[in-house]
């Protein structure tokens, strides 16, 4: 039963990996982000007020305990903000080197244009 779990972990580890490398301009790539984070806090609500429903479903996984099930899911949802925090500072130090090569551009042309006259 344990493999089983372990099988849904990795499936979905790859599946968040996937869709946050593949869709992280769209809305929709967007909007399943906001809807993971939704997903996950009532998950945590959940597992807070009901622990029995929580453990049980762990259980059904595979996963010895509820809080672990729980852990596990928040590691899911750690590993994708880490990812999509990286992707998101690559992005702006490639716009940023962008408007740099941009101003060199605009500021050699001005000199250039300076010492024609």
């Amino acid at each position: 039963m344990i493999v089983i779990a372990q099988i849904i972990i990795i499936a979905s580890a790859l599946a968040l990996l996937f869709y946050g490398l593949s869709g992280r301009r769209s809305h929709f790539g967007r909007a399943w982000k906001k809807i993971g984070l939704l997903l996950l806090a009532i998950a945590m609500i959940i597992a807070v007020i009901f622990p029995n429903t929580t453990n049980r479903l762990a259980h059904l996984v595979g996963i010895g305990r509820g809080a672990d099930l729980l852990l596990y899911m928040l590691t899911l949802a750690f590993i994708t903000y880490v990812l999509n925090s990286y992707l998101q500072q690559q992005d702006a130090k490639d716009e940023l080197c962008r408007l740099a090569r941009r101003v060199a551009l605009i500021d050699a042309t001005d000199r250039y244009r300076l010492r024609r006259k």
